[in-house]
């Protein structure tokens, strides 16, 4: 009988995965098991005293977790970085109809290189925009 050598393969599979927990990954497991608390003190709180409402308790705990996962699903997990913000300041935006770039929210241009306004006179201490070369503007 031949001895057949045993291959043996390297299998790093923890460093493969992406860590969570019941499909959040990262840091938005925190905000998992933050709902999850929420909705235990929730619990707890409306399923004491005489005769509590047991289905009224459930679905009131449960809200916390619908809530986070309809922002962690919808708006973090999968998209990028700033998603959730950036669409949070477009739909202020447009539900305002407040341009983001009107005229009152642009500051003027107030640069020592630019040049002054016809009519001012130039303030000693300003640096002067240096000479151009002729023909370019």
């Amino acid at each position: 009988m031949e001895n057949q050598g045993v291959r043996l393969h390297e299998t790093n599979e923890g460093r493969e995965t992406q860590q969570g927990i019941a499909g959040f990954e990262g840091a938005n497991a925190f905000f998992f098991m933050f709902a999850i608390g929420m909705g235990m003190l929730l619990f707890r709180k409306m399923s004491e005293g005489q005769n509590p409402n047991m289905l009224l308790a459930a679905v009131v705990a449960s809200i916390p977790m619908m809530v986070v996962m309809a922002y962690v699903f919808g708006l973090k997990q999968g998209k990028p970085a700033s998603y959730d913000v950036e669409l949070g300041e477009w739909l202020i935006i447009k539900l305002t109809k407040n341009p983001y770039f009107s005229p009152k929210q642009v500051e003027p241009l107030a640069l020592s290189w630019v040049d002054d306004p016809p009519g001012k006179e130039p303030s000693p201490n300003k640096i002067s925009r240096p000479p151009q070369a002729p023909g370019k503007d």
